[in-house]
């Protein structure tokens, strides 16, 4: 999941598409929020990324 969040905080996204399931999991946990550009990381998200 790591890898994804580095992904989507890259938006790498176009190259990398994450499946459907990864999301909801991502979603679930709080670590990213959808809008209508794409998933975004949560401060959360974010926090594990550098932590």
């Amino acid at each position: 999941m790591r890898w994804t969040l580095r992904d989507i905080q890259a938006g790498r996204l176009g190259l990398s598409p994450v499946s459907e399931e990864d999301l909801r999991v991502l979603i679930e946990l709080g670590l990213i929020e959808l809008h209508d550009d794409g998933p975004t990381l949560t401060p959360t998200g974010i926090e594990i990324l550098n932590g």
